[in-house]
């Protein structure tokens, strides 16, 4: 699980420049449609068994009433099922069949039971976490906005920002609010840039800010841009009530942090990420 754990942090951190839309998100809201439940965590060798022919299970995939899932010896298993709210781990050699009410094990040892907190389930059942998580990467610009992210959604101000350029030259940076205002015009040397303190941050309200810079090379201007939002104090509210207790089950925390992602709180979700991979070695 840790390599997926990886996998899933690499995606985050490049989030500008991106599509928000990839194929395999594509896919996966058509079969959210059909679908019972999701993966919370694979590991060792986990196969979709479909028409005679199998596939590779990956984290967070829908699972469709029906189904039937090859798992081999000494590899884990753990699925959600939206009915129940619950979480189903499997250690294999089993063959395991999703029906709509319940998850069970043809062969092998029955399941480890445990249940998760319903908001987070609901979110799966909505078909939206795979869309934000998975990103489709385009060709490198010039110069491009890492963090804040372009459309992130922010839990408390931002105290930096960040970007990566394909040549060194000065940076001029601009903020402005949502209705075009300036806030500040800077430069910087580098490739990120320390936001002052006095700046005011109004809950709720959306911020563009971009960065530029004249090559050397060929004397052209190459721009980047990006918006966040401040979240308001209902946004603080709803995301509190999601987090899970310290002591909640790992496929609780991945629910969380795929929910993170889906609400656009890119930093939150890649801290969840990282505390899923540390306490996972495997």
């Amino acid at each position: 699980m840790k390599n997926l754990v990886h996998y899933f942090l690499s995606l985050l951190i490049f989030t500008s420049g991106m599509t928000a839309v990839s194929v395999r998100a594509q896919q996966s809201a058509v079969n959210k449609d059909i679908s019972v439940g999701i993966v919370l965590n694979v590991q060792g060798q986990a196969s979709l068994i479909e028409n005679a022919q199998s596939r590779k299970i990956q984290l967070l995939s829908y699972l469709k009433q029906n189904a039937q899932i090859q798992l081999d010896e000494g590899s884990k298993l753990s699925l959600s099922l939206y009915a129940n709210r619950s979480v189903y781990r499997f250690v294999g050699p089993a063959l395991i069949v999703v029906e709509k009410d319940q998850i069970k094990s043809i062969k092998g040892a029955a399941p480890e039971i445990k249940q998760v907190k319903e908001k987070l389930v609901t979110g799966a059942e909505s078909g939206q976490l795979l869309a934000g998580v998975i990103r489709m990467r385009q060709l490198p610009p010039k110069i491009a906005v890492l963090t804040p992210e372009n459309g992130a959604l922010l839990l408390r101000a931002p105290t930096e920002l960040n970007w990566a350029a394909m040549e060194k030259a000065q940076v001029d940076i601009r903020i402005v609010d949502e209705d075009e205002n300036l806030l500040i015009e800077a430069q910087s040397n580098g490739n990120n840039w320390t936001i002052p303190t006095t700046l005011t941050w109004i809950p709720g309200k959306a911020y563009k800010w971009n960065v530029s810079f004249i090559s050397p090379r060929d004397g052209g201007r190459y721009m980047s841009s990006g918006e966040f939002r401040i979240a308001d104090a209902q946004m603080l509210a709803d995301v509190a009530a999601l987090k899970p207790s310290e002591d909640a089950i790992p496929e609780e925390w991945v629910l969380y942090a795929a929910t993170l992602q889906a609400k656009s709180l890119f930093q939150e979700a890649r801290d969840i990420w990282k505390k899923i991979g540390q306490s996972r070695p495997d």
